[in-house]
């Protein structure tokens, strides 16, 4: 599911802003954006937020204003060792200098935070920011779902009334399988050579071998418990389930096409197919 929160926080160290965006993804795939005195909390922050957010291709960015500059400090060790191999290469390959200042200044681990920078009160109130835009991103997440929760009753119950349209056409489809055999028995002069109650039995052999019955049923079965499932308030996370639901009743929507051999039914079941589809498209969504 998409999703999007934002939480902010006035703290000793300046203003906390904090933004996690989601877009769909099978997943969970984060990406984190921290200041350099947070990143040593970069795991215990992804731990919280799987645990939160569930799936999603998720972005999370902190922004940290006014941060006083005692906070960082230059690595002298790490300054020199750079600023020694730019020279030496850009000697060796005459190239200038330029502002050597500003280009190792922007170098890894040249400009770092202090040992100390990142308190526990620094700690809790980043974590105070991160609450409130989980909080907000839930929110978002929880109207989006109510949203598509109405969308996938609606097709649900414009598949089972497909379904409660098909018994109207059973009798003509019988009789259409029935008189279809009989023609085909007469252009093939066989028909007076057999028995009026063999034939009959071969045509209940062959009625049945073409039955929609329990079909019918396990569809409605699967409708009745996708309905459950989705308005179930426990687990929270069931877009699994329903997926699996709606493959069964898929399976079970391509089988009555294939044994209909009646034109009504058959447009009956593409209508049925295209709502299935609608269905899984939107579960795709669901966390």
């Amino acid at each position: 599911m998409t999703g999007y929160g934002r939480g902010q926080k006035e703290g000793n160290k300046g203003h906390y802003l904090v933004e996690i965006r989601a877009v769909n993804s099978k997943g969970c795939d984060l990406r984190l954006r921290l200041p350099l005195q947070f990143q040593v909390k970069e795991m215990e922050l992804r731990r919280l937020l799987q645990q939160r957010l569930g799936r999603g291709k998720i972005d999370f960015s902190l922004q940290l204003s006014h941060a006083e500059k005692s906070d960082y400090r230059i690595d002298e060790g790490a300054f020199m060792a750079y600023a020694e191999q730019l020279k030496s290469l850009g000697a060796e390959l005459e190239v200038p200098p330029g502002d050597l200042l500003y280009t190792v200044s922007r170098l890894p681990a040249v400009v770092v935070p202090n040992e100390d920078s990142l308190s526990e009160e620094s700690w809790a109130e980043l974590l105070a920011a991160v609450e409130l835009a989980i909080a907000q991103f839930n929110s978002f997440r929880a109207e989006e779902g109510l949203a598509m929760q109405k969308d996938l009753l609606g097709r649900l119950e414009e598949i089972e009334a497909l379904l409660q349209e098909l018994p109207r056409h059973e009798e003509e489809r019988l009789q259409n399988v029935r008189d279809r055999l009989q023609n085909n028995l007469d252009s093939i002069s066989l028909k007076k050579e057999l028995d009026e109650n063999r034939f009959e039995q071969e045509l209940l052999y062959y009625l049945d071998k073409l039955d929609i019955s329990e079909e019918k049923v396990r569809l409605a079965q699967h409708c009745q418990y996708f309905k459950e499932v989705l308005l179930a308030e426990k687990p929270a996370q069931k877009g699994k389930k329903l997926n699996f639901i709606n493959q069964e009743m898929g399976r079970e929507i391509n089988t009555l096409g294939s044994k209909a051999n009646h034109a009504p039914i058959q447009r009956l079941v593409i209508q049925m197919k295209e709502e299935a589809d609608k269905i899984k498209e939107q579960l795709a969504n669901v966390l």
